[in-house]
């Protein structure tokens, strides 16, 4: 029997092994499906960040750091 490792995939990025983890979140490697890119996808920990009312921090660096 063989064994195939299945990908995630956020959108359309194929996400890899995580490289980074915080209180708050994960980052992982991925990669662009469409162009073949790397990039890091942060990944958070909707409770937590719920349950330490950090949803106000999260919305203002999501602002600065998504592309315009």
């Amino acid at each position: 029997m063989s064994t195939t490792k299945v990908k995630r995939r956020v959108g359309k990025y194929e996400l890899g092994r995580t490289i980074g983890e915080g209180t708050f979140a994960k980052v992982k490697f991925a990669r662009d499906t469409e162009t073949g890119d790397p990039v890091a996808i942060k990944i958070l920990d909707k409770e937590k960040v719920l349950k330490h009312k950090m949803v106000e921090q999260v919305t203002v660096k999501h602002q600065l750091t998504t592309k315009f």
